[in-house]
């Protein structure tokens, strides 16, 4: 339930002022769609948020560096969100967390909309972990603010 409750936030935080987003509404159905259907709910929010800052032109920048625009090569990289994307080892800060290369690669394919390769893959709760705090540290950054309901589902897990 409290990850139906991020969709809506930002369903609504996306349409905010009366200026609605292309798609939005076509996104929203599919996401919960999802949401019904998958046994981690993570998924359905973490393909939700990924099309979701791609609507709102925010999407990160998942196969060059968001800094250079050289290709990444297929290694951990750090992620910026105040650059807008993973960063090649020059441009990095020195000491930065790196992502997992599986983590970028499964950003890469929910950036493609390939929902059905999605669905398939099997994906650990740490590789979860990855995925949505790179798409949630996007978000907030662009949205100057953390949704409500994605700091309960944070606490929910800092206290279970």
């Amino acid at each position: 339930m409290s990850h139906a409750a991020v969709i809506a936030e930002l369903a609504e935080r996306v349409c905010e002022d009366r200026h609605p987003v292309d798609g939005v509404y076509e996104l929203t159905v599919t996401a919960l769609d999802e949401l019904a259907r998958e046994t981690d709910p993570r998924r359905a929010s973490a393909y939700f948020l990924m099309q979701a800052l791609d609507l709102l032109g925010y999407a990160p920048q998942l196969s060059v560096c968001a800094s250079c625009e050289q290709q990444l090569p297929a290694k951990p990289a750090a992620f910026s969100p105040a650059a807008g994307g993973f960063l090649c080892d020059r441009d990095a800060p020195v000491g930065a967390p790196l992502v997992p290369v599986a983590a970028i690669k499964v950003l890469r394919l929910i950036a493609s909309g390939d929902l059905q390769t999605y669905r398939r893959l099997k994906l650990e709760p740490a590789l979860m972990d990855d995925v949505e705090h790179v798409l949630t540290t996007q978000l907030e950054h662009h949205l100057d603010r953390r949704l409500k309901s994605l700091q309960f589902l944070h606490d929910m897990r800092a206290h279970s």
